[in-house]
C-alpha cells in the first residue's frame, strides 16, 4: 500500500458487543447433529413401512458412467459401495426432507426465543410509533 492509501484509510472501530464462543460451538454441534439425526430418522421412517414408497424411491443409488476412465473408476467404487450397503434413493430423499424440517424448526425456535429474550424493538432514542386513525 502506498502513502496515499494509508492517508485516507478509516480507523477500525471495535464492536460494542462480543459473540460468546459458546454460541459458535452450539451452532457447530447442531450443524453436524441435525443431518445425523435426519439420516437416522429417514432409516427409521423407511424401515417402519407405514407408507408404500414409489418404485423410484426404492431403487439402489447408482450413478451413470461418463466413459472417462478416471471418473468411471470412482463411479464404479461408489456404485459398489451403495449396492453393498443397500442404500436406496428414498434414504437420501427423506434425509433432505427431514433436514429442512429440522433446520426450519430450529430457526422458528430461535426466532421465538429472540423475540422474548432479545433486545427491545425500540431504543431510548426512538420515537414511539404513530397511531393512525382510519
Amino acid at each position: 500500500m502506498g502513502f496515499s492509501s494509508q492517508k485516507y484509510q478509516k480507523d477500525q472501530k471495535e464492536r460494542p458487543w462480543k459473540i460468546n464462543p459458546v454460541w459458535r460451538g452450539i451452532g457447530c454441534i447442531l450443524i453436524l447433529l441435525i443431518p445425523i439425526m435426519s439420516w437416522l430418522g429417514a432409516q427409521i421412517f423407511i424401515a417402519s413401512n407405514t407408507i408404500a414408497l414409489p418404485p423410484d424411491l426404492t431403487k439402489t443409488v447408482s450413478i451413470r458412467y461418463f466413459k472417462v476412465a478416471e471418473v468411471d473408476r470412482i463411479i464404479a467404487d461408489f456404485n459398489h459401495f451403495t449396492a453393498a450397503n443397500g442404500l436406496i434413493t428414498g434414504q437420501f430423499f427423506f434425509t433432505v426432507i427431514f433436514m429442512f424440517i429440522g433446520f426450519g424448526v430450529l430457526s422458528f425456535i430461535y426466532a421465538v426465543l429472540y423475540r422474548m429474550i432479545g433486545p427491545p424493538r425500540y431504543g431510548p432514542f426512538d420515537i414511539p410509533p404513530s397511531s393512525m386513525r382510519r
